[in-house]
């Protein structure tokens, strides 16, 4: 249905909470995610179009979105600027707090119905695609064995035998190793492996904020003398400060998606020279518009752009297609987790073609919800609850702190 006459209106706004497991557990640094818990959100319009969004899942972004649904009820799905001013201003009562990710979601959805309304894919409303096809990097984990048998890399020789076969499988171009898991020089290990396996490969270490600033010095330190060049160096250690004295003792590009997560954190992140690239995400930052704003920073003081990922099913991955796409200075190649992923909620899931991912062209968002899969691992999450990726089964005594080397 292609409709411009006329405004049109919010007349409701449903969640639905959905699990899907991992093929196999993945172990960072603050614990094992052993799948997905996602909210697939849902506005429907007076006029009959449905556009659908997808954020984190669980208790609390069921009650934040329901907190959310009066402000949004009666709402132009185009005007999303009102909807920003709305969750952002209106709702930020101890009781009342709307989260970015909940904004996130609830914006996606309102762009999907737009660009539904006007035939037009969402890249369309964000300016316009510069590429058709936007490139991934192999994520790469260590993995508890499931009970089908898959995972079980442990150490840096079945690591390196795990990157082998993504990038058979799937054309990998770019790696990314899951670090602070194991003890540095371990892991340092695996970074050599995969440097002489694959020289001609960018290749990415992000310990998620695990190791003090000296270790990060230490660990940076034996990088350059080892010329193992790295792409970057995601969260090496925790917060602005300590990133910072990162980045001046060791001279290697420092990337975040945890240390600078929000627009308040831009300009002392900046003044600080605390990271090289920020990486994109649509839910952390709030949506795709807050994500565009980011990004107008990072190309006025020449930083690095990327983006990051967490877990996201098949409508989240075409929100994040959708900004690269519109993305013109968005050079490095985006986080997936896709390959992890045991299913998804949509009816075409996403194929990867020489390491990249199409962009769809299809009217919104372009991918539709695969209402038995919904049913299904909605029952999933009713039956097992919200996955907890902050705790260890196979290590129940350990405690997430920060750092841990």
């Amino acid at each position: 249905m292609v409709r411009s006459d006329k405004a049109m209106k919010i007349v409701d706004l449903k969640v639905t909470a959905v699990t899907i497991p991992m093929e196999a557990p993945l172990r960072w640094s603050m614990g094992v995610e052993t799948g997905t818990t996602r909210a697939i959100i849902e506005v429907l319009t007076d006029d009959g179009i449905t556009g659908i969004g997808e954020t984190y899942g669980g208790n609390g972004v069921e009650h934040a979105i329901a907190i959310a649904r009066p402000f949004v009820l009666g709402l132009d799905p185009f005007e999303t600027g009102v909807l920003r001013h709305r969750l952002g201003v209106f709702c930020i009562g101890y009781e009342t707090a709307v989260p970015a990710v909940v904004r996130a979601g609830i914006e996606m959805a309102c762009l999907d119905a737009a660009g539904k309304a006007l035939g037009r894919p969402v890249y369309s409303l964000l300016g316009g695609k510069v590429r058709d096809r936007v490139e991934t990097a192999a994520y790469l984990f260590y993995r508890y064995r499931s009970p089908s048998g898959a995972g079980g890399e442990c150490c840096p020789r079945s690591l390196l035998d795990r990157a082998e076969e993504l990038v058979a499988r799937h054309g990998f171009r770019v790696l990314k190793l899951k670090g602070g898991v194991l003890p540095p020089q371990v892991e340092l290990e695996t970074v050599r492996l995969l440097k002489s396996r694959f020289p001609e490969s960018p290749l990415r270490w992000d310990p998620n904020a695990a190791w003090s600033v000296e270790t990060s010095i230490r660990v940076g330190r034996r990088l350059r003398d080892e010329n193992l060049e790295l792409e970057y160096l995601e969260d090496p250690t925790a917060n602005l400060e300590g990133m910072s004295q990162v980045s001046q003792a060791i001279r290697i590009p420092l990337a975040t998606n945890m240390c600078l997560v929000s627009p308040e954190q831009l300009a002392p992140g900046i003044r600080m020279r605390s990271v090289d690239i920020i990486l994109a995400d649509i839910h952390f930052w709030g949506g795709f518009r807050e994500n565009q704003r980011m990004i107008a920073v990072c190309d006025a003081f020449q930083l690095g752009v990327g983006m990051h990922s967490d877990r996201e099913l098949g409508i989240s991955t075409a929100a994040m297609l959708h900004l690269a796409a519109a993305s013109p200075t968005m050079k490095y190649a985006i986080d997936s987790h896709y390959h992890d992923q045991c299913d998804d909620v949509i009816t075409e899931p996403f194929r990867y073609q020489d390491g990249h991912f199409a962009v769809p062209d299809g009217p919104g968002l372009g991918v539709e919800i695969d209402r038995d899969k919904l049913d299904r691992y909605h029952r999933l999450y009713l039956e097992a609850g919200q996955v907890n990726e902050f705790y260890d089964p196979e290590r129940p005594d350990w405690v997430p702190a920060l750092p841990i080397f």
